[in-house]
């Protein structure tokens, strides 16, 4: 019995430290010469993070409106006047992107800190993103030159800019925002490296982020037709992208959407929950919602597919979000302050609700439709799997959660099959992916959604994309041969121009 004991030790401990070695490329090695290259074969690089991951700030608060240092940087839903703040304004008969008030992005958040229960509670955001340019070259992370653009290399192509948006908003009307960066940055980059060529940008963009660069590919700086009739994508945004790393992305939306806009932000010790009312008057949530076709919210009588998810109605019919008209008034007292009464704070509410689904109507319409990149634009997957991830939900009235029904792979937040968009989700199976999208590389990483940044899978080939990948306007040919070149010649001939 002893030497049973022993062995079992003995194989426990063996087995345990196989299970948790990880073999991690040394990075430093394999691309220190790489990340030393100049301006004639490497991009800038713009950095998109997803939805919450900007700092936001009001001329009329001392500190963040959201994404400060510490909890008590984030606008408190209890006093009227930072409630207000937060959510997006509300106005009859006026267009979402006519909607705007003094709030402004503030750069992306890399870290915050709060307290719990005594304890001292760190998360890291945006940080495993900048931590993996620092890698390539791109990176002092210790100096911060500029509000927006980081020096983290000699010349001006090593430096990598953060894209800060108010997530809150439409996401076309964020693609404008964006445009106009990435055109600065071009602008910049040829002025400062004196390049005649044209240039372009490599963009790694997280979560709702990539959603926002997928648009902008499409559709470039334009909003969705007001009329809702579908567009052609003119690829307008391609132009000036080459390399889009999309790091899980919910191309088919989060099941997290809908509970969000029906419960509320979930209780968390580092953020401050927000009522259903706050977040139901951001139209960028409603547009990371689900696809009904792909029948994952369910009744919770009938048990029967809910596939009108963006109809006005079917909110109104089921209390949900701004819809509930008895547990969303305490806010909307807040809110709309000027509104003679509860009848006209619902009024106002209803025709918001009715803006933002409207738009995420379009905007998926927009984003769904089958259309291929023009050649140039290389779309890069990183998708976690690892994590079993809510995948199909009963649904009842007013704020009552959620009911999980069924799991499936994916990163905790995102399924797998939403950010390859998968369209044999809800219909007949069929043994090869059928998606609208052309990916042209997909990599699987098993782990959670904010940890798929900091994965040494993802390091390593976004690395490689970013420093090593051959590019077709910088394809260098080999050495000529010694009866033309001298043997001890290394320098690289003219790039080829494709």
């Amino acid at each position: 019995m002893n030497r049973l004991k022993t062995y079992w030790a003995s194989h426990s401990r063996r087995l345990a430290t196989m299970l948790n070695s990880v073999t991690t490329p040394n990075m430093r090695v394999i691309y220190g010469k790489a990340a030393q290259q100049g301006a004639r074969t490497r991009n800038p690089v713009v950095v998109i993070p997803g939805i919450l991951g900007t700092r936001l700030v009001s001329p009329q608060r001392a500190t963040p409106v959201w994404g400060g240092a510490s909890r008590a940087e984030f606008a408190d839903e209890q006093v009227p006047e930072e409630a207000r703040m937060i959510a997006h304004d509300m106005k009859l008969n006026v267009p979402l992107h006519e909607l705007t008030d003094d709030l402004q992005p503030d750069g992306s958040i890399h870290r915050f800190k709060a307290r719990k229960f005594g304890l001292s509670l760190q998360v890291r955001a945006y940080e495993n993103i900048m931590r993996t340019l620092g890698a390539a070259g791109y990176i002092d992370e210790n100096t911060r030159l500029t509000r927006r653009g980081l020096d983290y290399g000699k010349d001006v192509l090593s430096k990598c800019f953060e894209f800060d948006y108010d997530w809150r908003r439409s996401l076309p009307e964020n693609a404008i925002r964006l445009g106009t960066m990435i055109e600065t940055v071009v602008r910049f980059a040829k002025r400062e490296s004196g390049c005649r060529d044209d240039l372009k940008v490599d963009v790694v963009a997280h979560s709702m982020g990539g959603l926002l660069l997928r648009y902008y590919l499409r559709y470039g700086k334009t909003l969705l037709p007001e009329d809702g009739g579908e567009r052609e994508p003119t690829w307008a945004g391609a132009k000036h992208v080459e390399h889009c790393m999309l790091v899980g992305l919910p191309s088919a939306g989060s099941l997290n959407a809908l509970r969000s806009l029906t419960v509320g932000l979930k209780p968390n010790p580092v953020m401050p929950n927000y009522a259903p009312a706050i977040l139901g008057t951001m139209p960028s949530i409603y547009q990371l919602m689900p696809r009904g076709r792909h029948k994952c919210v369910l009744d919770v009588e009938t048990g029967e597919p809910i596939e009108d998810l963006l109809d006005l109605e079917r909110w109104i019919e089921r209390r949900w979000g701004l819809a509930d008209e008895e547990a969303a008034e305490p806010t909307l007292k807040k809110l709309l302050p000027e509104a003679k009464s509860a009848a006209a704070r619902r009024h106002i509410a209803l025709d918001h609700l009715a803006k933002c689904l409207t738009e995420a109507k379009r905007f998926h319409r927009a984003i769904d439709l089958p259309a291929d990149a023009p050649s140039g634009v290389i779309l890069q997957l990183f998708a976690g799997d690892g994590v079993q991830t809510i995948s199909k939900v009963k649904v009842g009235r007013g704020d009552t959660p959620p009911l999980v029904v069924e799991t499936a792979a994916g990163d905790g937040t995102v399924l797998r099959s939403s950010a390859l968009m998968d369209e044999r989700i809800g219909n007949a199976w069929y043994p090869r992916l059928l998606t609208p999208i052309r990916w042209d590389n997909v990599t699987f990483i098993a782990t959670d959604h904010m940890a798929l940044t900091r994965h040494p899978t993802f390091i390593d080939n976004a690395l490689y994309l970013l420093l090593e990948k051959p590019r077709p306007a910088c394809d260098f040919r080999l050495p000529a041969p010694e009866n033309k070149a001298p043997a001890e010649s290394h320098e690289p001939m003219t790039p080829a121009v494709s």
